[in-house]
């Protein structure tokens, strides 16, 4: 393989194991039987040894397990051409739709309204074909989406934003109004932080990332699923604002933590620990995302979702302060 050809596969954006598990709905163990029995497909390494897969391996396992799910051996699919999986994909399908079975039908062929130039790309539409998901209106336009798309009954409109602001809401209630439809999915650049509360106060879903279809898949599934069964909690989708910066510094912790040897319960050293657990990791994880950048948005995730569950255990450690008459720790000046 010639150097160019190399440096164009070391550019591909690829998934981790766990991301491309949460992805497809194939269990990180049953991944790895897959891959050793069947050969299903032949992911790459990082230098680290991890696995990593390509937005078309995903699509592909993608696609495996909804036929396994259809009842299809998974030794007699696993080396089939895509074209074939996608030919059987759509026949069962097909054959889900003459069924008439309501609950099933709606879980598996929900209607999408895609508005914006690049939701609604040819790209991202046929990558979309080939899924659970039927794409029953397109506009690239957003001022004139609520006209066009008048009538054409959705499940979920999905709609990108470069940038949020006041008028927002009125803009999506406009467009899911005209599209009948009883969810929505935005994708942003920029927001202020009360028009996020905001719109998902109206049960709007709002994610701040760059997509690619395997993804946009995942987030119009992981909504449905949710809706067809109220008791379950909703999506895990990534966190989209940063967390403060860190209220206390290590040395203040560590000796936070020494206070635990006067109280029975021993809860102020048990708090102080997790804090400075979480801070380490919140502070590896703002390294991984510096350091390797086809995994910036998934470290990113994680050190926000790590900040914020840090900031929380902050407060309670100021309450547990105050209940107990506990100096507090040393503030920390620092930023992540």
């Amino acid at each position: 393989m010639s150097d160019e050809n190399l440096q164009v596969e070391s550019e591909i954006a690829c998934y981790r194991s766990g991301v491309a598990a949460r992805l497809t709905g194939v269990p990180v163990e049953t991944l790895r039987v897959w891959e050793r029995r069947y050969g299903v497909v032949g992911p790459r390494l990082s230098e680290s040894g991890q696995r990593l897969y390509t937005p078309d391996e995903v699509h592909r396992l993608g696609i495996i397990k909804r036929l396994v799910d259809a009842g299809h051996a998974i030794g007699s699919i696993a080396t089939l051409p895509i074209v074939t999986l996608i030919e059987m994909s759509n026949f069962e399908k097909s054959s889900i739709s003459q069924k008439a079975v309501p609950a099933l039908a709606s879980r598996t062929d929900t209607r999408l309204a895609l508005v914006g130039p690049w939701i609604s790309s040819r790209r991202i539409s046929e990558a979309l074909s080939h899924s659970m998901l039927n794409i029953v209106g397109k506009c690239t336009d957003l001022n004139r989406a609520a006209k066009e798309l008048e009538g054409t009954m959705a499940d979920i409109i999905v709609v990108e934003f470069p940038i949020l602001d006041e008028t927002t809401i009125d803009t999506l209630n406009e467009v899911k109004q005209a599209c009948d439809a009883g969810n929505g999915i935005v994708f942003y650049r920029f927001a202020p932080s009360p028009v996020l509360l905001e719109l998902r106060a109206a049960g709007y879903e709002v994610v701040r990332k760059p997509l690619d279809s395997v993804e946009v898949e995942w987030f119009c599934n992981a909504l449905m699923r949710t809706q067809a069964s109220p008791d379950r909690a909703r999506p895990l989708l990534p966190a989209t604002q940063p967390p403060p910066p860190p209220r206390f510094d290590e040395s203040g912790l560590a000796a936070f933590a020494e206070t635990g040897g006067k109280i029975y319960c021993e809860c102020p050293r048990h708090l102080a620990e997790l804090l400075l657990s979480l801070g380490s990791f919140e502070k590896y994880s703002a390294d991984c995302a510096n350091r390797d950048s086809k995994d910036a948005a998934l470290h990113r995730d994680l050190q926000w979702t790590t900040g914020h569950a840090r900031a929380a255990l902050e407060d309670a450690l100021v309450r547990l302060a105050q209940a107990e008459g506990i100096d507090l720790p040393a503030h920390s000046g620092e930023s992540l």
